[in-house]
């Protein structure tokens, strides 16, 4: 089978070694991404076209609210970029065979990317950047100011070939606590409405005892409802229920439903059947339920001492931006543990193999995920791998080879890759991010917002 080498030459697909393979591929996904580039130059030509008149009337995003109006005072681009003329996207609508919708969303992307998100769309220019992660950015960052949409274009711009879309949207909510804490109100106001209790039986299934329940609702209740069950699901271990974890907590969704919270243990014996079987004693519980924050704002913004606007945000880990008077609540209406700041750039070691807790959550809130090239697992689920392989003192390693400089977080798959030889990396002390040298000559640097790759053919 022929295949044409990055040079146009044609080359027969089973000659092809290794590196050959990869540069193929590297060729095949720059030509994609330069085919997508100039559709994107072609439709921002036609914007520059069509520029919106008194006469022409404003093109808008989604005029269909409007019934009988041709149009509305507003742009199809975000704050700052300039309107097009009403009805521009039918004609590229029909050309490219896509709905109204699509052509209108191609649109704001294109305008947002030149007149709002610089940066990113210099990469784009360049074949850095695939043409479908750079209109996510600016999707996500569209209702948002130009204050707001440049300091994601500064933050993202570097590393957005190798961002994964949870960094984009951390770095597009970290702009919103910033710029728009209304627009996180917004947002709670909106969950809110979400809010919903659905089952459904699937009358199609082979298993007649089989629904769905589907619940949508505030994070602290369903946290505490979630810890119950689980507490639930351990009793009937204990009194000898040997279903699957998954199957019990099922289980103890019934034992809530027919005894209540304050009567489930008495229901345990009767739903596995197992005689006059005991389960195993427990402390009493309490049934506030247990809250985690880590919480960037100050000692007095929390107790309403040092913030005049109470449009305040704070950040939950994994939750992202959460308003002050919602962290109050949840702070005031559960069990909540107040971890201290760290010192992200403590110098600090122990002789021992083994990471003490602290150091290891130093570790995680700095890097926050797997710093594996590409790989963006959440930090919390990896291991803590020794970069310089650790030596026990007893056969004459180093003292002190335990430290957060010597530290980093790699999912399973990749520690092991690592430690299987195929992968080097390194630390670098001044800015903290990590370069990885891998096969066929290729090097990566990994940064906090995601990937750049050093290999030059």
């Amino acid at each position: 089978m022929l295949i044409t080498d990055p040079r146009g030459e044609p080359v027969e697909l089973d000659e092809l070694d290794g590196d050959a393979s990869l540069s193929v591929l590297a060729d095949l996904k720059i030509q994609g991404r330069a085919v997508d580039r100039e559709k994107l130059r072609v439709v921002h030509h036609w914007c520059v076209l069509h520029p919106a008149t008194r006469e022409s009337g404003v093109a808008t995003f989604d005029p269909s609210h409007l019934p009988g109006v041709l149009y509305a005072q507003e742009s199809l681009g975000g704050e700052g970029c300039p309107p097009v003329a009403a009805f521009t996207p039918e004609p590229l609508a029909t050309t490219l065979g896509v709905s109204q919708h699509t052509i209108r969303q191609l649109l704001a992307d294109t305008l947002d990317l030149h007149h709002r998100l610089p940066r990113c769309w210099k990469r784009v220019e360049a074949l850095e950047v695939d043409v479908w992660k750079a209109r996510r950015v600016a999707q996500l960052t569209h209702p948002l100011s130009q204050a707001a949409a440049a300091q994601v274009d500064a933050a993202l711009a570097p590393v957005l070939h190798s961002c994964s879309v949870a960094a984009i949207e951390r770095a597009v909510a970290a702009a919103v606590a910033a710029h728009h804490p209304e627009l996180v109100a917004e947002r709670e106001k909106k969950g809110k409405d979400a809010w919903d209790v659905t089952l459904a039986h699937d009358t199609a299934s082979e298993f007649a005892d089989t629904s769905y329940l589907d619940v949508t609702g505030d994070t602290l209740d369903l946290s505490a409802f979630y810890d119950r069950i689980g507490q639930i699901a351990a009793d009937l271990a204990d009194a000898g229920d040997e279903d699957p974890l998954g199957a019990r907590k099922a289980k103890a969704l019934g034992v809530l439903a027919r005894q209540g919270i304050d009567g489930a243990e008495a229901d345990l014996l009767s739903l596995i059947g197992t005689g006059d079987r005991q389960p195993a004693a427990r402390p009493a519980r309490t049934r506030k339920p247990k809250t985690h924050l880590y919480l960037h704002l100050s000692l007095l913004e929390l107790l309403g001492l040092g913030a005049d606007d109470d449009l305040v945000c704070g950040e939950a880990e994994k939750l992202g931006p959460v308003l002050l008077e919602v962290i109050r609540d949840w702070v005031g209406h559960s069990d909540s543990t107040i971890t201290p700041v760290l010192d992200l750039d403590r110098s600090w070691s122990v002789d021992g193999h083994d990471v003490p807790a602290t150091m290891r959550e130093q570790v995680i809130l700095r890097d926050r995920h797997c710093v594996f090239p590409y790989c963006h697992t959440d930090a919390r689920s990896c291991d803590l791998d020794h970069i310089g392989p650790y030596v026990p003192l007893d056969e004459g390693g180093a003292p002190g080879q335990t430290n957060p400089e010597n530290l980093a977080p790699l999912c399973r798959r990749h520690h092991r890759c690592k430690t299987s030889g195929r992968w080097r990396y390194r630390r670098r002390p001044d800015d903290g991010s990590y370069e990885w040298s891998g096969s066929y000559g290729r090097s990566y640097l990994v940064t906090p917002f995601g990937t750049l790759d050093l290999h030059t053919n």
